[in-house]
């Protein structure tokens, strides 16, 4: 069988990693003809293909303008099944899987009405607005937490049939590449995420902010690529370059982030928040949004050292900060590690193609 998975770019998102080791899977461990299909050649998950996956670059500055190559690529190339994430993304396949006939599985990453209201960016808005009436034309559907499902359901015409729930694997190995020692007189906060408007990158600046001003010894750790402009100016307001460390990618964030007091992850929605998921099996107390989201889901409001507040209550997350700043490192160990292995959610997605 011929199957395509379709994305943007391989930039350092979570939807791409879990699409390029899906394309991995498949080349390692079925028959299947594997085509990764890129509207733009750059990445970091470049690196991870593996060389059975037939690579096809598109080289389009825009995914707007893909459709007539995206067509071209699955005609020539026979495509039966193409995969696909990201609302762009989704909306673009489904037009162009119409026309050639190709059955489009999409894989739906964000609560699509949450998205809506709050994206900034143009034309993502407009894919939500046409996923309301577009995403019934797809074969199947992955949503990647309840909480999308229900949503999917509730905001577009995609028949609830179609949908199937199917979480994200956690990949700790591939992670775990390196041991990184951090300054023990120093309490160290992480954060796992790219620095957009959905991940409230303002109200975290405000908390570094207040810290900044305290002149407390913590030192926040960025893990993720995005719009750095705020924390730059806090850098330099402050002469805070040894308290803001703006790590950029890293595909092995784990091995630093495991030895950190506290981790930190407010978004204003969320689909499932794979890193959360990885941070949590390691021990380390975390402060998450209490929204509809995977990682609600999965990690019980209960948990050990886990505390969940309003994404925008700065008075809150400060408090529970302070809980912290005077003790070491508060390994949980009873709490229960989560277990979604790679092979059994990409044999999931495999299933879905017949």
């Amino acid at each position: 069988m011929n199957i395509g998975i379709f994305l943007q770019d391989l930039k350092s998102g979570g939807a791409e990693k879990i699409m390029v080791e899906y394309a991995n899977y498949l080349a390692r461990h079925t028959t299947d003809n594997v085509f990764l299909i890129l509207v733009r050649r750059v990445g970091p998950y470049q690196a991870l293909i593996d060389k059975n996956v037939k690579v096809i670059y598109l080289d389009k500055s825009k995914t707007l303008y893909s459709g007539f190559s995206l067509a071209r690529q699955l005609i020539l190339n026979d495509i039966d099944y193409l995969y696909t994430t990201l609302v762009n993304i989704n909306v673009l396949s489904l037009i162009v899987g119409k026309i050639t006939g190709t059955k489009i599985i999409i894989r739906e990453a964000n609560t699509i009405n949450e998205q809506k209201r709050k994206e900034k960016r143009f034309f993502i808005k407009i894919a939500n607005s046409l996923s309301r009436y577009l995403y019934n034309w797809c074969y199947k559907c992955i949503a990647i937490s309840k909480s999308v499902k229900l949503d999917l359901v509730k905001h577009t015409n995609c028949d609830e049939t179609k949908v199937h729930v199917i979480y994200n694997p956690i990949i700790i190995k591939d992670i775990l590449n390196s041991e990184y020692k951090l300054d023990s007189t120093s309490f160290h906060i992480g954060f796992v995420s790219r620095l957009t408007y959905q991940k409230n990158i303002k109200t975290i600046c405000n908390i570094v902010e207040v810290y900044l001003k305290k002149k407390r010894n913590i030192t926040f750790h960025f893990f993720g690529e995005g719009d750095t402009s705020d924390l730059e100016k806090l850098i330099e307001k402050y002469d805070a370059k040894s308290k803001i460390v703006l790590h950029g990618f890293v595909l092995s964030y784990y091995s630093y982030i495991k030895y950190m007091n506290l981790f930190i992850h407010i978004p204003f929605w969320e689909g499932l928040g794979n890193s959360v998921l990885e941070v949590y099996n390691s021990g380390i107390p975390m402060i998450l949004s209490d929204i509809n989201s995977g990682f609600s889901e999965l990690i019980l409001k209960d948990s050990n050292n886990v505390h969940y507040v309003d994404p925008i209550d700065t008075t809150s997350i400060i408090k529970i900060i302070e809980s912290y700043l005077d003790n070491q490192i508060y390994i949980s160990k009873d709490r229960k590690p989560l277990k979604i292995t790679r092979d059994e959610i990409y044999t999931l997605y495999r299933s879905l193609a017949i």
